[in-house]
């Protein structure tokens, strides 16, 4: 009973961190939760719009750079010390290509939404970083 109860947990709160990704601007779920396992991405509004029109060599451009984008996220974040996701490579259908991405595994029954919650607002915050700017300039 009690490891079911903490996997159930699990996936509670991939769905709820998925909800909160769906409704935040700036992300991009880039996959559905399995388990208690979910990817995204950082992606603004006006680099979401750049990729519905863009050509097939331009989105491959545009993703190299959110690529960056996400590495430099999660290194800083992680070095930060407050927060942790990790990062993988994935196959991401929408785009036919492998992505970078933000990886999260919620297997502690202690966190809540709250918790999760500020993970994303530290990544708005990294974002701001000067160099991920320079990136996110060039889109």
């Amino acid at each position: 009973k009690g490891y079911e109860l903490l996997i159930d947990m699990g996936i509670e709160r991939a769905q709820t961190f998925a909800d909160m990704i769906r409704q935040h601007t700036d992300f991009e779920l880039t996959s559905e939760p399995e388990l208690n396992i979910l990817t995204y991405r950082y992606c603004p509004p006006a680099v979401q719009q750049a990729l519905s029109g863009a050509t097939a060599e331009q989105r491959s451009d545009i993703n190299a750079l959110l690529d960056q984008v996400c590495q430099l996220l999660q290194k800083s974040q992680r070095e930060a010390g407050k927060t942790f996701v990790s990062r993988t490579r994935l196959r991401v259908a929408r785009y036919g290509e492998e992505l970078t991405v933000l990886r999260v595994v919620l297997a502690n029954p202690l966190t809540t939404d709250e918790i999760l919650a500020s993970v994303l607002t530290e990544q708005c915050e990294i974002v701001q970083q000067p160099e991920i700017q320079a990136l996110l300039q060039q889109i």
